[in-house]
């Protein structure tokens, strides 16, 4: 019988980590549950969807050995509501039972015999990155990543390591951005991995979470593995063939070429965002006229509509073409504020490359929208 004591902030903590792995199984419902083992002095919590698996590690006072499977919601709402440092977990005739001083609370639970037993640890390639680096570059790409499963291969971030550089890539096909750097450690051999879009928000929630300055992540066959403080993360990998990304980037033929204040372009975009959000006939675009050394912008929406313009440093024809403001302000959003964005595009229905000045590790790529007199 599981009888245990542990302190409530880590625990809840622990649980929330462990439950970005967690979705409704209706075939197997206790897959909806979190793990936790006691033994030996360590508290194990765990929670997968059988293609992402985490785990917490813990120490508390372990008064009875043992393993149960519990709903999470339920337990991590109480726990919010109640200021004990320190928590007991008792298993009591196929119930949990979590008694502080003043209160004792009962949960039910799935059984844990029927739980998968899911090792974390893989033998691979293995690769020391430092964990604010990682962090800051799988935000600055995963917002191009497709949201919608019906396409896998794009459901995903794309990593290339190899002679001690990174290279990350997103796509929905409307839209892919670009980032590359060098690694302080130079390492052996070549990786190419797609990590599964709910994955990868799985690991900036917990490299949010944690302290230490450097990670493991191990590869092998069709799984990666990432090992940071008291925390393992084991995910499958995209087996699908990725967009060939670089000859997309070395593709595009530009005519024009404009360098603009990414400051003031972000404040005009804002506002122009108001009233463009909701419109589903432009799709969220506003048109964009490049005329005598200035940019045009007109947004409209059922109850108004906006115009702005602004001064830039411009080469070549004018230019008529329709764009979506969020996808421009997701990535100029990732931009250095404080030096200009080069704008390379061709006609009104060529792609758009974005980049900060004079910076071309990291760029986008967005495909116009239709205009409506073509």
């Amino acid at each position: 019988m599981l009888n245990i004591r542990v302190n409530r902030n880590k625990f809840l903590k622990g649980i929330r980590l462990v439950s970005k792995a967690i979705s409704e199984n209706k075939i197997r419902p206790v897959i909806g549950g979190v793990y936790l083992e006691a033994k030996n002095d360590l508290i194990i919590l765990k929670g997968t969807d059988m293609d992402l698996t985490i785990s917490n590690f813990m120490f508390g006072i372990i008064d009875s050995p043992g393993e149960i499977v519990f709903s999470p919601q339920l337990v991590d709402e109480y726990l919010r509501e109640i200021n004990d440092e320190e928590i007991q977990i008792v298993e009591l005739d196929g119930s949990l039972l979590i008694e502080t001083e003043g209160s004792t609370s009962e949960f039910s639970l799935y059984e844990a015999s029927e739980y998968p037993m899911i090792d974390t640890k893989i033998e691979g390639k293995t690769y020391e990155i430092s964990r604010e680096f990682l962090l800051e570059s799988l935000e600055k790409v995963k917002f191009a990543a497709s949201i919608s499963t019906d396409n896998v291969a794009t459901n995903s971030v794309r990593v290339e390591l190899s002679n001690g550089k990174i290279q990350l890539v997103a796509t929905d096909s409307f839209r892919l951005v670009y980032l590359e750097e060098n690694l302080e450690d130079a390492f052996n051999g070549e990786t190419k991995v797609s990590i599964p879009l709910n994955s990868v928000e799985a690991i900036i929630n917990i490299l949010k979470s944690v302290g230490d300055e450097f990670l493991k992540l191990n590869y092998f066959g069709n799984q990666i593995s990432l090992e940071i403080e008291k925390i393992n993360l084991l995910s499958r990998v995209i087996d699908l063939p990725y967009p060939d990304f670089k000859s997309i980037i070395s593709g595009g033929t530009f005519n024009k070429n404009i360098n603009i204040s990414t400051e003031n372009f972000i404040n005009v975009l804002k506002r122009v965002f108001v009233f463009v959000k909701n419109n589903t006939d432009s799709k969220g675009g506003a048109i964009f006229y490049l005329k005598n050394e200035k940019f045009h912008i007109e947004g409209i929406s059922e109850s108004g509509k906006i115009k702005e313009e602004i001064d830039l440093d411009f080469e070549g024809e004018d230019l008529k073409i329709q764009l979506n403001v969020k996808y421009l302000l997701d990535f100029l959003s990732n931009l250095d504020k404080n030096k200009l964005t080069n704008i390379k595009l061709s006609n009104s229905r060529g792609i758009v490359m974005l980049k900060n000045e004079n910076k071309d590790n990291y760029l986008y790529i967005t495909m116009p929208l239709a205009l409506r007199d073509e």
